[in-house]
């Protein structure tokens, strides 16, 4: 299988080839990256598994976490605290989606997914750094995921960071392709949980740590462009970075 820069993945046929070949893990790094990366561009564009695009392009997810919802059931509390801004205007499919997503009742807590992805991010704008609040479940179509996605970012200015900044939300149960049902961005100061909730994902990157047994570390994300450590790392940071990513960036220049 051709692992250059430019390898593509046109259909299914392909895609179960990508999927032996990553599984068999036998080629350089570099040609598993390439292979990694355009497995990864299949699903994202028809929205595999929990795949989406906005948290791939131009992202450096550098700590992530699978949540545990026995003990991190105050997160999903906060999600419908950050939603209840009258920022985000949520009608129709909309609303009906996050209320049945986020209700508290044991059926739909049952089947509630959640993740927290940690991450540095370039923009037209500039660099930033955040974490996403993705929270979900399996869709009755099985190899695929209803999304909803509560992004919190800061601005990065050399080694200085802003405070939060800005809260951009993804409603996106699965629909085939296409946008998300809502998709907005404000600034945090129009969110009044806003601060609050980011004070408390903050403090799960400080105690949570590496040893953490919700800390999602897949071989996979070795391969994975947006699974990196950060480029430009502020010494202000709201996420002071580890020695483990330190360590991960030297590895990642070496292959």
């Amino acid at each position: 299988m051709d692992g250059d820069a430019t390898y593509e993945i046109r259909d299914g046929e392909a895609y179960r080839a990508a999927m032996n070949a990553l599984n068999r893990r036998s080629q350089p790094p570099a040609v598993l990256r390439a292979i990694m990366n355009a497995f990864e561009a299949y699903r994202a564009a028809r929205k595999i598994g929990w795949s989406r695009p906005w948290n791939k392009y131009g992202v450096r997810n550098f700590q992530s976490y699978r949540l545990d919802f026995t003990r991190d059931g105050e997160l999903v509390a906060d999600a419908r605290a950050v939603l209840a801004s009258p920022a985000f205007t949520q009608e129709g499919e909309a609303r009906d989606f996050i209320d049945e997503l986020l209700d508290d009742g044991p059926a739909a807590r049952e089947k509630l997914m959640g993740f927290l992805f940690f991450h540095e991010a370039d923009s037209r704008e500039g660099l930033r750094e955040g974490v996403m609040l993705s929270l979900g479940r399996v869709n009755e179509k099985r190899r695929h995921r209803d999304r909803l996605d509560l992004v919190f970012e800061a601005d990065v200015d050399g080694d200085a960071v802003t405070p939060l900044r800005r809260v951009t939300v993804y409603v996106d149960p699965y629909r085939g392709k296409g946008p998300p049902l809502l998709e907005a961005t404000v600034p945090a100061g129009e969110v009044a949980a806003a601060p609050d909730v980011f004070d408390r994902l903050k403090a799960c990157y400080r105690d949570w740590g590496r040893d953490d047994p919700r800390l999602w570390d897949h071989w996979t994300s070795q391969y994975i462009d947006y699974f990196a450590p950060r480029v430009r790392p502020a010494r202000q940071s709201h996420f002071p970075e580890t020695p483990f990513e330190a360590a991960w960036r030297e590895t990642r220049a070496r292959h």
